[in-house]
């Protein structure tokens, strides 16, 4: 039988610990879980968008009125490209062998989240945001767009600000279907009523895979891997077909303990690592009017003014 070599259980480590990384990353990330992804051939992909749409005409009865009009649409390329994101775990062989549990697959769990805050952070606000990646953070998109409603009194309150931003994504033609927020944020709507006395707030009562919560009709992902930026915005709405992530390496876990991290070597120091990388992209489809127009398909709710 031939020898195990250590390339054998590098091996048998990342396989064992790629599921766990792979699953935490996807639980914690927002966007992940709430727009469409898919998968990537190539490191840059163009991606077709309406640029303009077909009109129609009524055609009369008369000789001079009965010419059908002739009309066109065209599309335009959105750039899909991807960026790696990626983070190395140092840990002290000492702690792994004193600690009662699996450290390594704490580890990769805790690098699986970093993942996904990192692209949520990205996404959502632009932190760090990729030069690649060419369209508005969704924070940013909506700003431009001018559909960012500051939470007051009266109808300008939390509830009326949230069917606000709503109402902006619709009549931009898009469609208002998903909410974002950070997790703590459901408990200031717990409460809340909107205008016929029904509950804002609906949590799933069930707690199978994809299951969603309910926030003014919309389903609701919250942010909880802390990247969620909330002296920005309460809460975003959006039209969840026009946001893509693209996937063109899905997260990988590498142990380490050969190699030299910041100056020091793993082997000398009796250290180990575990390196999770990841390659994703993301674009964001403005919708197209009938006049030309292109707006945004995303709104913000943002925090109440504060009092000197």
């Amino acid at each position: 039988m031939a020898p195990v070599t250590r390339a054998d259980i590098e091996a048998l480590i990342e396989e064992e610990y790629n599921h766990t990384l792979l699953n935490r990353a996807t639980e914690t990330s927002t966007v992940l879980r709430a727009f469409r992804t898919a998968p990537m051939g190539a490191k840059v992909q163009n991606l077709p968008a309406l640029a303009t749409l077909p009109e129609a005409k009524w055609v009369g009865e008369t000789a001079e009125t009965r010419t059908k009009p002739s009309t066109k649409f065209s599309f335009e390329n959105k750039i899909l490209t991807a960026a790696e994101v990626a983070a190395i775990i140092v840990l002290n062989e000492e702690d792994i062998e004193d600690a009662t549990e699996d450290l390594l697959s704490q580890a990769a769990a805790l690098g699986g989240q970093a993942i996904g805050k990192a692209l949520d952070a990205a996404v959502l606000f632009g932190t760090n945001k990729p030069a690649a990646w060419t369209s508005a953070d969704l924070f940013a998109a909506a700003t431009a767009a001018g559909n960012v409603f500051q939470v007051g009194t009266g109808e300008d309150d939390l509830v009326g600000s949230i069917f606000q931003a709503a109402e902006a994504v619709d009549d931009s033609g898009a469609n208002p279907d998903v909410f974002l927020a950070r997790g703590g944020l459901k408990y200031k709507l717990a409460n809340l009523r909107d205008a016929q006395n029904s509950p804002i707030y609906l949590p799933s009562l069930s707690q199978a895979p994809g299951s969603v919560d309910n926030v003014a009709g919309l389903d609701a992902y919250w942010n909880k891997n802390g990247a969620w930026d909330k002296t920005k915005a309460m809460a975003m709405v959006a039209d969840p077909s026009l946001a893509l992530i693209g996937i063109r390496s899905d997260i990988s876990v590498k142990f380490l303990d050969q190699a030299t991290i910041d100056g020091v070597n793993l082997a000398e120091n009796d250290q180990v690592a575990l390196r999770f990388r990841a390659r994703y992209a993301y674009t964001l489809a403005d919708v197209v009017g009938n006049d030309g127009e292109r707006v945004a398909p995303v709104a913000a709710v943002t925090p109440a003014a504060v009092t000197p």
